[in-house]
């Protein structure tokens, strides 16, 4: 009984030491998440490219979601 409690613990505390605490930035960001780049904003109509894929932010999809809400 004791050495499956003490294996436990173990596996518990190599989680905690494999993943990176809660307060770091790294659980919400990487190198994929990014804001649309506005660079190519002087283009109109069909001379625009397909919008670069990124993360949407909370504002976009609160006006998607909520704002045409009856």
């Amino acid at each position: 009984m004791v050495t499956i409690a003490l294996a436990i613990a173990f596996y518990i505390g190599l989680n905690f030491m494999s993943t990176p605490p809660p307060t770091s930035l790294t659980t919400m960001f990487d190198e994929f998440s990014r804001e649309p780049s506005s660079l190519m904003s002087d283009l109109e109509g069909d001379e625009q490219p397909i919008e670069p894929i990124s993360d949407l932010g909370i504002d976009r999809i609160n006006a998607l979601m909520f704002d045409d809400a009856k």
